[in-house]
């Protein structure tokens, strides 16, 4: 058959055009549009459903910086500290009494954490470990009132002797105490100044603490957070539009907080972390709100990686330099005074939680060099320390992730407080946890199966029709060089096979031996030999 030129360089150049527009334009955009009808929040979808009650549970590390020379600090050494952990923990999470508002397109929710001790994970640590720590009432009370209300301070001193008799600069206790099960904060005392320092306890304010009688209360970390109210969120649903897909509008009622000195420092930006929008820009990086440290923090992106044989983008943060950022400002005591802000790799807490604490990486990971210098025992690393998230874009999955932050304590020496008149001006490392994922194949087969399958059949369809447009132009090319007007594609005829001539051969008949005869001879019998005897000369 003859193909004329012209006709395979129309239908080359068709099928290249063809291959580009459907492979880099109209498949995406399919795929988007599928993904974006699917992806939101609306009651009954699969994502509603997986959003509101996680099915796995979260891991969540707990790491202890135990100070090994105690009372040396109090008397102004420089601390030693020992890292004790992981302390392994299921972290379950699901959000309840959730509201629709269709008009606004949005869902209100208020978040829940559940925590449970994982012995076989945490062995052979037990959760019974003593720990020498930074006493959290003595220090942050003490410090407190020196930097807010240093009239009262001759009062509070009084009131820490009444409720805590062997109140010390540090306290030994076991880390289930420390951040579970509480330490005990006696309140019995009718003296004024035990009266006046209980007050806080009874009336909330301190939010780690649990009444459990008249009198008595419990302390910990994380005891009144586990299984309990983690605040109420209100977010976009997806369904309007699909990129404002878990946005945080209100917290707490409120569309933003009032903590920060500034406007920018104030505003929610991102998602609550349990869930992102799709068809994100790797540029726009992922950012999500975190009210425990009254604040939105976003990871930008860092290179190509895959999981579990799928591409993936990896997404890291830090806390960054204050200083160098005027949109950051807000975040310094005062915005006009930079000597106010935190060191770098630092966020000062105290704003938020109403305690001298300060936030950073674990080990104080990309922090200023005097973190380090202050405190003996540290060793920050990448692998170790740096927070991640290995992230599918088009999806909006998140394969795997560790958000990791360390609690720290602002120090200073509290000359009206004599267990805390003669500590060293510092940040003291309290603890750091990690709070991560692993997506198992059950979950990561769902996005294998209903994108990627998709975007492999589209590379290799395209692929197929741009090396046929181009062996076909190529062709065109050669016909214009050759100066002819048609190519001949002719399928030739199929070649019969030849029957096997080894099944047409006819057997040779063998041949029989050859018997040998005396034939006669003319004038020779044979038959009767007469011997002759003749002589030898």
């Amino acid at each position: 058959m003859q193909v004329h030129r012209m006709k395979l360089l129309i239908g080359s150049a068709g099928t290249l055009i063809f291959a580009i527009i459907f492979g880099w334009v109209l498949f995406p955009s399919i795929l988007k549009f599928m993904i974006s009808k699917q992806v939101t929040l609306k009651p009954g979808t699969d994502i509603r459903d997986l959003w509101s009650a996680t099915p796995f549970p979260l891991h969540f590390y707990i790491y202890v910086f135990n100070v090994t020379n105690p009372d040396e600090v109090s008397q102004g050494g420089k601390p030693r500290v020992q890292e004790v952990g992981p302390f392994v923990f299921d972290e379950w999470k699901d959000k309840y009494d959730l509201v629709d508002d269709v008009v606004e397109d949005t869902v209100s929710y208020n978040m829940r954490n559940t925590f449970i001790f994982n012995e076989k994970a945490s062995s052979p640590l037990t959760g019974e470990e003593i720990i020498n720590f930074p006493h959290p009432i003595v220090q942050s009370a003490g410090i407190t009132v020196q930097r807010e209300r240093a009239p009262m301070i001759e009062l509070v001193a009084k009131a820490l002797t009444i409720v805590f008799p062997d109140g010390k600069a540090f306290i030994t206790a076991k880390f289930m105490d420390l951040f579970f099960r509480g330490i005990n904060v006696d309140c019995s005392s009718e003296e004024f100044a035990a009266k006046a320092l209980c007050t806080v306890f009874y009336t909330g304010e301190v939010k780690q603490a649990k009444q459990v009688n008249q009198t008595h209360f419990l302390f910990s970390f994380l005891g009144q957070a586990n299984h309990s109210d983690a605040g109420r969120f209100t977010v976009c649903r997806g369904v309007k539009n699909n990129k404002k897909l878990g946005m945080v509008v209100k917290f707490a009622d409120e569309p933003e907080m009032d903590v920060w000195p500034g406007d920018e420092c104030n505003r929610f930006i991102g998602t609550d972390s349990t869930v992102f929008p799709p068809a994100l820009k790797r540029e726009d990086g992922l950012w999500a709100f975190t009210p425990d440290i009254c604040r939105s923090l976003g990871a930008v992106y860092q290179r190509k990686t895959s999981y579990h044989g799928m591409p993936a983008m990896k997404y890291t943060l830090d806390l960054g330099d204050v200083r160098m950022d005027e949109k950051l400002h807000c975040f310094c005591d005062d915005p006009e005074d930079l000597d106010t802000c935190p060191p770098k790799g630092t966020m000062n807490l105290s704003p938020c939680v109403g305690a001298p604490l300060m936030a950073s990486m674990p080990h104080f990971y990309k922090g200023a060099q005097k973190l380090l210098e202050d405190v003996d025992g540290l060793h920050p690393n990448e692998k170790d320390h740096a927070v991640y998230i290995d992230f599918e874009l088009m999806s909006g999955t998140p394969f795997q992730a560790a958000k990791r932050l360390q609690f720290n304590l602002d120090v200073e020496p509290v000359e009206g407080i004599e267990p805390l008149k003669h500590l060293r001006k510092l940040i003291m490392p309290l603890f750091w946890i990690e709070e991560g994922v692993h997506l198992n194949k059950t979950y990561t087969n769902m996005v294998k199966y209903t994108l990627f399958l998709g975007l492999k059949f589209n590379s290799g369809l395209r692929w197929t029709l741009i090396t046929l447009s181009l062996v076909g132009l190529m062709s065109t090319a050669y016909l214009f060089y050759q100066k002819s007007d048609s190519l001949d594609i002719t399928v030739p005829p199929k070649i019969i096979k030849e029957q096997n001539k080894v099944a047409n051969i006819q057997p040779v008949e063998k041949e029989s031996p050859v018997v040998h005869q005396n034939v006669p001879i003319p004038g020779l019998n044979l038959s009767n030999p007469k011997v002759v005897n003749r002589e030898r000369y």
